[in-house]
């Protein structure tokens, strides 16, 4: 599926999803920040020249969000996600990181626990170091994750984040990666 094509169903999902839910009650905002581990898959590394052909297998990752609640079921997440440096075998490293949006899902379990489900696209830098060549791609992402609520205001996070299609082969490397993460957002 092209960039525009994925484009245009994210916003035909979030227009439909908006309509005639403007006025609901629980249209709020809200912030957070993750921590947690990145585990990329480096498919195809070594092919850029160079580069090295295996890479240390996970790193810290840490990403900082916000959102609109449009609808108790349905919000809109923008973030900005790191998901570390890995080494190669060639003294080369790789920088990952970058920004992204999605549509988020909201089941409530409990009174207290929520199911979360994830859609979206990412725009993700991945930069050789020393040589500071760089690559940027949009790749798509999904998740689950379970919510907390503490108080109406304070919850908490764990979530599992899989964003793919990162990078080239020609000028970095390309690859999938799992993203793990607790975190804890205030919602206004």
């Amino acid at each position: 599926m092209s960039m525009k094509m994925r484009i245009g169903v994210i916003a035909l999902a979030l227009s439909a999803a908006t309509c005639g839910v403007a006025a609901a009650a629980d249209n709020t905002f809200y912030i957070g920040g993750s921590m947690g581990q990145s585990r990329p898959n480096f498919d195809g590394a070594g092919t850029a020249s160079g580069i090295g052909r295996t890479f240390n297998s996970s790193d810290g990752a840490y990403k900082l969000y916000g959102g609109y609640n449009f609808h108790k079921h349905f919000s809109v997440e923008g973030s900005w996600i790191n998901l570390g440096q890995y080494d190669s075998n060639a003294s080369n490293q790789v920088e990952i990181a970058g920004w992204g949006l999605a549509l988020v899902g909201h089941m409530p379990l409990s009174k207290d626990f929520t199911l979360l489900g994830r859609l979206g696209e990412n725009r993700m830098r991945l930069k050789r170091l020393p040589l500071g060549t760089s690559d940027t791609s949009w790749s798509p992402t999904f998740g689950v994750g379970l919510k907390y609520d503490f108080n109406p205001n304070i919850s908490a996070r764990a979530e599992f984040e899989r964003i793919i299609k990162m990078g080239s082969n020609s000028t970095t490397v390309s690859t999938d990666t799992n993203v793990y993460t607790l975190g804890l957002g205030y919602q206004f």
